[in-house]
């Protein structure tokens, strides 16, 4: 039999509450109550189990915590990686735009020291200015024209004579004064074959310049003539008599009041024999003296013959004329 102190501990056991921890009672007498004390003793203990599967259930829902965790983990990897991997491309792209600006600044260095360079640049003298335009005009002017051929008896029979020969400067003198008695030397037919042969090389001389002219436009052959009087009155080239490129189809200049009234004394005989500086002078004093009647008549003559150059000089080199000066002298 148990004492009275075993048997209050026994109670206190059996009052507590399903949940609390098992505790293990050491007996030194065996037990001998009865079937139902050790049923509700037994039942008492049931949470015991109740615990343990509760227990189990944790352990059991932890792992399904523990999946979703680790995706939530992998995301969190794979969007940190993204944004790792953004952050590079961006850093990459931001290098390669700083090694481009590098490398374009130095173009503009070159660019901002071309111009530093050209506004240091020293004013060009005038005589490469000289130099400049006389070869711009050189080039404006045509110079090229074709060859001529021989087109007198004399020029032909030195062409003959002197056929495949180099003369020199030194020796063109003495082959000149040479080839000059042999030609006085020679009969009429053979002067009449010279001037025969000189006559079908002015032929063949005019087709040929008539067919380097018309290969040029009027507005080009107007402007070499341009450069030609430029190049002669400025540089005196080239040297002697200035020649112009004669283009039939640029419309000839029209004839003024004054012109057609010095044509007309010059044509009436009043100034035969008389010096030509005289009679310009005495032509010029009559023009001025000249009533308004007949001063109108020449006028109008002029006015007419400056519409027609107008209209040809616009309709052949697709611009209008200069404006006219007036060459009508003083009183």
């Amino acid at each position: 039999m148990l004492s009275s102190i075993g048997r209050a501990a026994i109670r206190r056991l059996v009052s507590t509450s399903a949940t609390t921890a098992p505790r293990c009672i050491a007996v030194s007498r065996p037990i001998t109550y009865g079937r139902g004390f050790i049923q509700g003793f037994a039942t008492t203990g049931q949470p015991k189990a109740a615990s343990t599967t509760t227990k189990a259930t944790t352990k059991t829902s932890k792992p399904k915590a523990t999946k979703t965790t680790k995706a939530t983990k992998t995301t969190k990897g794979t969007t940190k990686a993204t944004a790792t991997k953004g952050k590079t491309k961006k850093a990459t792209a931001t290098k390669a735009k700083t090694k481009s600006k590098k490398k374009a600044a130095p173009k503009s260095k070159a660019k901002a020291k071309g111009k530093k360079g050209a506004r240091k640049r020293k004013p060009m003298s005038p005589e490469n200015k000289a130099i400049l335009e006389k070869r711009a005009l050189k080039k404006t002017a045509l110079f090229r024209e074709p060859k001529q051929l021989p087109d007198g008896a004399w020029t032909v029979f030195v062409a003959e004579h002197t056929k495949g020969e180099t003369i020199g400067p030194e020796r063109i003198r003495a082959r000149m004064g040479d080839l000059s008695q042999s030609y006085k030397t020679i009969s009429a037919s053979e002067k009449q074959r010279l001037a025969d042969i000189a006559a079908q090389n002015k032929l063949k001389n005019a087709a040929a310049y008539k067919a380097w002219v018309e290969s040029h436009p009027p507005e080009q052959t107007v402007e070499a003539n341009r450069a030609r009087g430029v190049l002669k009155r400025k540089h005196n080239y080239p040297k002697g008599v200035l020649k112009l490129i004669h283009d039939e189809r640029v419309p000839k200049k029209p004839v003024s009041a004054f012109s057609l009234f010095t044509k007309a004394r010059w044509a009436s005989g009043d100034f035969a024999n008389r010096p030509f500086l005289d009679v310009s002078r005495e032509i010029g004093r009559e023009w001025a003296r000249l009533p308004d009647v007949e001063r109108h008549a020449y006028e109008d003559l002029g006015k007419a013959s400056r519409e027609d150059y107008e209209k040809e000089y616009e309709a052949v080199l697709h611009r209008k004329p200069a404006p006219r000066r007036s060459t009508t002298p003083s009183a």
